[in-house]
């Protein structure tokens, strides 16, 4: 996992790492070796290095130059858009600024004086970026190979008129060797996942909106809700 901190002011670029540092190891130790922090004196030198899905959260000060932390969001959020952003500030008078660019929260500056604020914030995303580096771990009908597929990357599981599991992501289909009851043990434990049909398993990030008795995906694939199941799928 790879977490970026960008802050022109020196001492408070060092106090975020330092912060962001210790209570990944008091917190989350099991994975604390795994995260990768990198630190930005200059906004301009971060967006040079940027590219999508380089990052799994930026964390950015609102107050800088030459550009501010909306901007850099700004620019980030127009090539990626699944990337988390925390904003640090001084002030709350920008923060609904920040939620325009979708922003997950702020830290409030100076750290010290507001670490309640910051453990409640950052383990709400934390635990959402861990959710999100989940795999689901398949051998595939064709050829037998092992292969890792990213939950967050599945976007509808059912089953095709060859009576074949299939595995939806964007532009790809799969076809493992396993049960569809075994997919389903493994995702109904995490919140994403919903079982809105008989054998028909859709990631609830893909959906846009619902239409009368079917999920709209945002790439207009129509998924069914069964009466039986749908006053359960329409809740969640």
């Amino acid at each position: 996992m790879n977490i970026a901190v960008v802050d022109d002011l020196a001492e408070d670029l060092l106090a975020a790492e330092t912060f962001l540092t210790n209570y990944l190891k008091k917190n989350f130790r099991e994975v604390a070796h795994s995260v990768q922090i990198k630190t930005f004196s200059n906004p301009a030198n971060f967006l040079s290095i940027f590219k999508p899905e380089s990052f799994d959260l930026i964390v950015l000060d609102i107050f800088m130059q030459p550009l501010n932390g909306i901007q850099v969001a700004q620019i980030v959020r127009n090539q990626d858009r699944d990337v988390s952003i925390i904003f640090l500030t001084t002030s709350e008078d920008f923060i609904l600024e920040g939620y325009k660019v979708f922003a997950v929260g702020y830290f409030l500056k100076p750290f010290a004086e507001n670490y309640a604020q910051f453990n409640e914030t950052f383990s709400f995303v934390f635990r959402k970026l861990l959710a999100n580096q989940k795999n689901l771990v398949v051998k595939l009908k064709s050829d037998g190979l092992e292969v890792s597929i990213a939950y967050k990357s599945i976007k509808f599981i059912d089953i095709d008129w060859q009576h074949r599991i299939c595995i939806h992501l964007s532009g790809k289909k799969l076809y493992p060797s396993v049960s569809y009851e075994k997919i389903w043990s493994e995702l109904q434990n995490d919140a994403r996942f919903l079982e809105c049909y008989h054998r028909i398993i859709v990631n609830m990030d893909f959906i846009k909106y619902m239409d009368g008795e079917d999920f709209i995906l945002n790439d207009k694939t129509l998924i069914p809700i069964s009466q039986r199941k749908s006053r359960d799928s329409k809740s969640k």
